[in-house]
């Protein structure tokens, strides 16, 4: 079983997702999801936890028979791009498809992450959530806007995605 990618409208993937799941057949389609990710935005002077889409105009799905998910995917193409190139749909490689399984878990969802930075060494620490351990694979860090940016490839395409920082007032208060 593998992971392919379809693009559509921005603001529609539930919408699509749900689709897919009630119109598609069960040998062509196993799951069809998108992900999320946790992020906190500032309003009214104040943090607020909000879910926004990880990757907006993209809806994944999961099928072990993707001749037969192309062909059952031809009377969406006119609401969704299906990528895929003369032949056979885009998949996810493998390599891609582990790292948003660690990231994200099951529920395709990317939780905050608690750090902070270290004011000696000026280097970001992740003490704990999903990119705990993984700092090195973080293009940049912005502490002030509580964003940590990601450069990954998806697809054979290049897709940045901003996760979610809050800074650990435990380890800030020691």
């Amino acid at each position: 079983m593998s992971w392919y990618v379809l693009q559509c409208r921005p603001g529609r993937e539930g919408e699509i997702t749900a689709s897919l799941k009630n119109h598609l057949s069960g040998e062509a389609l196993e799951e069809a999801f998108f992900f999320q990710s946790e992020r906190l935005w500032r309003v009214n002077g104040s943090w607020e936890r909000q879910t926004k889409e990880l990757f907006p105009g993209y809806v994944f799905l999961q099928s072990s028979s993707p001749e037969k998910l192309s062909a059952e995917l031809e009377e969406y193409r006119g609401i969704v791009r299906v990528m895929e190139e003369p032949g056979y749909l885009i998949s996810v490689y493998p390599e891609e498809e582990t790292y948003l399984r660690k990231l994200c878990g099951k529920n395709h969802f990317l939780a905050l992450s608690y750090g902070y930075k270290d004011r000696e060494s000026g280097y970001s620490k992740i003490t704990r959530g999903p990119l705990a351990g993984m700092e090195r694979q973080v293009a940049s860090f912005d502490w002030h806007r509580r964003f940590a940016k990601l450069e990954l490839t998806l697809g054979k395409r290049k897709a940045v995605v901003w996760a979610g920082l809050e800074i650990d007032e435990a380890v800030k208060a020691s």
